[in-house]
This record gives structure tokens, C-alpha cells and sequence, in this order.
């Protein structure tokens, strides 16, 4: 009963990522991961269809705000229009991407399926990989109200078109999960290997095997973790411009506005603090390797990392998650985006006083 929970969590997105042909390819414990021409045919007429959809879906969601209770607010509607715009591209990307590069995410599946099979979650990486989808299952239901209210006065082609929207804006938060699932994954590894104590020689293999199969995990979803953050980051300060607006010129909070704002930026905090503590516990078991190694006790530790004697002695190379060689995830580009965040903020306000101030006179 210990395993039920997150197994079912990570099966969960599995399943979902072959759902929403996010993983082109069927799996079984047996087989493991294998391309099928069907499959990656149907995802093809898939990805086709909804870049073909995507123009007509957008043009019905702009038609459909202007015959609800937003039209007054032409802030509003063009940050949601750009917000959904953007998010129907990184979906479409993603979609795209993984369909090119199927071969190699389904050898990376089977090292990560591999992986689970000798390592489990802990109960807190449990508890925060199902807090993390409930929130996602949140955001979807979020929808929920605004098609009930608006069902009885919209046409049909305007309420499919935002019945087909939410489906490929979770794609987006789906790959995102997966992500984070792949991260608790690796870190589980690390806490087995640095609960452990066999052998330096076998603590070395076993640590390579590792970081082999994490700068795999960071080389094939680089391209996907930049499209999440620029998205995320984007959006948020789109969605902070309107909250600034409304509260400047309405003087009142917008809720709707507020859960986007606090369900994005906890999960771009998330996806960050994970990507940060791989690289902090692998450092700590690079240093537990030369811990356990033979030096001279003369040597300081920027000599023991540096200089040692054999070249086997400490593992060679360190896990870092550098996106498309910009920025690096962890808490120093999460204080840069705050910081640029907070800024942005100060501006608004700056700007929203100074008009008020004109319009009074």
C-alpha cells in the first residue's frame, strides 16, 4: 500500500501524455517503449488539425468576448486574447517537437520507466506530485462557470471553439507535470544513493548512470522548460498589468485574474525549486564521493575537487540545467524573475497614478 499513491500518479501522466500525444508511442512493462507507424500517423493529423483550428479558434474566442460581460473592458479582453494566443503556440510547439524527436524521448522514457521500477517516491514528493495535478485539474475546471453562464446566449460555433481552447491550453500544463514527475523521479534516485554506502567504485558507476540519464532528461526537454518559463513569465505579467488596471480604475479585485496570477506562478516556483535541488543534492553526493575517497589530509576542499590524484576519485562532471544555454534553473534566475517582476509592478503603478492624476484635472 506504501507504492499505491505515487505510482498511480506517475501512471497518471504517463497516461495522460499518450492522451494528448504529448508521447507518441505505446509502452508496456514488457516491451517498453516502441514507435508505432499508427500512432505517430494519427498524432500527425492531430498536430495538422489543430494548427489548422488554431486561426478559426482564436477568431471565435475574440467574437464570443465582445457578446459577454468583458466587452467593457478592452484590457482585459486583449491580455486574454494574447494569453490564449500564447498558449495555443507553446501547446502546438510542444506537440510538434515531441512528434520529430520521438525516437529519442522514447528511449528516455524507458530510462526513466527503468528508473521507477528500482526507485519510489517518497511521501512528500507523493503529496506534492498530487497537489500539483489537482491544482491542473483546478485550472480546467476554472472554465466551467464561464461556459454555463455564457451557454445560453453564445452560438455553437463559439462555445466549440472554446470547449476545443481549454484542451490545448493543458497540453502546456500536462508536459509541465510530467516535468515536474521526471524531477521528483531523479531526486528519489539521489536520496537512495546518498542513504546508501556500498563501495566508492560502485557509488561512482551508479552516480554516473545518473547524471547520464539526467543530462539526457535536460537535453531533450530544454526547448519544452524554455517555451513553459517564457509563457508562464509572460503571462503573469500580462495578467499583473490587468489586475493593476482594474484595481487602479474599478477599485475592486479581480478574482478570476488573482487564481491565474497564483496558480501560474506557483507552478513556474515549482517546475524552479525542483530543477534547483537535482543540482544541490548531486553536489552534495559529489562531495560525499570525495568524502569517501583516499586524499592526503593536507588538502583543502577546493584542492580535493580541483587537483586530485587519480582521475577516479570524484565524479567528472556536474548536473546543471541550463536552458538553451540563457539561463540556468534555480533560486538565482527565481529571485531575477521576482525582482524583474516587482519592478514591472512599480512601473504600473507609477503610470496608473500619474493618469489618474491627469484625469482629475
Amino acid at each position: 500500500m506504501s507504492r499505491l499513491p505515487h505510482v498511480c500518479g506517475l501512471c497518471l501522466l504517463l497516461w495522460l501524455w499518450q492522451l494528448l500525444a504529448l508521447a507518441p508511442f505505446s509502452y508496456s512493462r514488457r516491451r517498453g517503449a516502441r514507435c508505432r507507424r499508427l500512432l505517430t500517423l494519427s498524432g500527425v493529423l492531430r498536430w495538422l488539425l489543430l494548427t489548422g483550428l488554431a486561426p478559426l479558434m482564436l477568431w471565435k474566442s475574440a467574437a464570443m468576448y465582445d457578446a459577454t460581460n468583458v466587452r467593457h473592458s478592452l484590457i482585459f479582453k486583449n491580455i486574454a486574447l494574447a494569453a490564449m494566443t500564447g498558449d495555443v503556440f507553446v501547446s502546438l510547439a510542444l506537440l510538434g517537437a515531441h512528434l520529430w524527436h520521438r525516437r529519442g524521448l522514447a528511449r528516455l522514457l524507458a530510462g526513466l520507466a527503468l528508473l521507477h521500477r528500482k526507485r519510489r517516491l517518497g511521501w512528500c514528493s507523493t503529496l506534492l506530485l498530487w497537489l500539483k495535478l489537482l491544482l491542473s485539474l483546478y485550472e480546467l475546471l476554472c472554465n466551467v462557470p464561464f461556459l454555463q453562464a455564457a451557454g445560453s446566449r453564445l452560438p455553437w460555433t463559439q462555445l466549440l471553439a472554446y470547449s476545443v481552447q481549454p484542451y490545448v491550453q493543458h497540453v502546456s500544463s500536462v508536459y509541465a507535470n510530467g516535468i515536474f514527475g521526471g524531477m521528483l523521479l531523479l531526486l528519489a534516485s539521489l536520496d537512495h544513493l546518498e542513504q546508501e554506502s556500498p563501495a566508492l567504485a560502485r557509488l561512482l558507476q551508479r552516480e554516473r548512470r545518473w547524471l547520464r540519464l539526467s543530462t539526457q532528461f535536460v537535453g531533450r526537454f530544454q526547448l519544452g522548460i524554455f517555451l513553459l518559463v517564457i509563457g508562464y513569465f509572460v503571462n503573469i505579467l500580462a495578467n499583473m498589468y490587468a489586475y493593476m488596471s482594474y484595481f487602479v480604475s474599478q477599485h475592486g479585485v479581480p478574482l478570476t485574474i488573482s487564481n491565474y496570477c497564483l496558480i501560474a506562478a506557483l507552478q513556474l516556483y515549482a517546475l524552479i525549486l525542483a530543477a534547483h535541488l537535482c543540482q544541490v543534492r548531486h553536489a552534495h553526493l559529489r562531495q560525499r564521493c570525495l568524502e569517501l575517497a583516499y586524499l592526503p589530509p593536507a588538502l583543502n576542499q577546493q584542492e580535493m575537487e580541483c587537483s586530485t590524484t587519480f582521475p577516479l576519485v570524484a565524479p567528472l562532471d556536474s548536473l546543471k540545467f541550463s536552458v538553451l544555454g540563457l539561463f540556468t534553473l534555480d533560486h538565482s534566475f527565481w529571485l531575477f524573475l521576482v525582482s524583474y517582476a516587482m519592478n514591472f509592478i512599480v512601473i504600473i503603478l507609477q503610470f496608473s497614478l500619474e493618469n489618474m492624476k491627469h484625469t482629475d484635472y
